[in-house]
């Protein structure tokens, strides 16, 4: 070593002895196991790496980070010295804290739970006819939103007809819509905020809310629909024969 730097060596296994007991205990779980990076532990060797400015040293000129304050860090692999195991396939989860296996038994299982889902919230949805419906359609297979069952055949017959890439929609969902708001009270507490305590109790309020209100009318580009899943409108395919042709 260099003049710089000196090394210095800590008796690992002894500090150990001395710092932690002799057994460390484990009660797993099904999908469980000792993590065999850290044998259970917990821990690694962690080097952190660092360099000197103006080291001229052989060393210095040799590496860019050559020196080492070499401690015990968490093992990546594992939590708590164990890892976490997929039920499908068997194998440890690749990354320990998002328990998510890329797996066919995984998938299987994904898939089955979005049919469950889907099934469930189509049994709790409602179908509507079309003429009682006064807001925008939603096409969840395409992410599309539509005015009219018409406007979703024109798509269809635009963009999705290849029924090797796209299935066939049996519904429609209805839409709930949000329109821009702005709260008097808010805007008057927010205003009043640094002035004196009675200021607020001084404003009127609801003349400036009837002002709001005319003023978000008018805000016509900012109408939102949101798919709701609470109702729908069937597909009548047989009527997009008749109107294809």
């Amino acid at each position: 070593m260099d003049n710089l730097t000196r090394r210095e060596e800590v008796n690992l296994h002894k500090a150990i002895q001395k710092s932690f007991p002799k057994i460390l205990i484990k009660d797993l779980t099904e999908h469980e196991r000792i993590c065999p990076v850290c044998n259970g532990f917990g821990m690694r060797i962690a080097d952190n790496v660092y360099g000197i400015e103006g080291d001229n040293s052989e060393a210095g000129r040799r590496e860019l980070f050559p020196y080492k304050h070499q401690a015990l860090s968490f093992c990546q692999s594992c939590f708590n010295g164990v890892q976490r195991l997929c039920p499908y396939c068997g194998q440890p989860y690749k990354n320990q804290a998002y328990l998510y296996c890329d797996c066919e038994g995984q998938k299987k299982a994904d898939e089955e739970e979005r049919i469950k889902k889907w099934n469930e919230k189509v049994a709790n949805a409602v179908a509507v006819d079309e003429k009682d419906v006064d807001t925008m359609l939603y096409c969840e297979e395409f992410d599309e939103y539509y005015a009219t069952v018409d406007d979703f055949f024109d798509d269809y017959a635009a963009n999705y007809m290849d029924e090797e890439l796209y299935i066939r929609p049996e519904r429609l969902w209805v839409c709930s819509v949000e329109k821009i708001h702005i709260d008097a009270d808010s805007v008057v507490d927010n205003a009043c905020e640094d002035l004196h305590e009675d200021a607020y109790e001084q404003c009127d309020i609801c003349s400036l809310q009837d002002i709001l209100d005319d003023w978000c009318k008018d805000q016509v580009g900012t109408t939102t629909y949101y798919p709701c899943f609470k109702q729908y409108v069937k597909i009548d395919w047989g009527k997009y024969e008749d109107y294809s042709r």
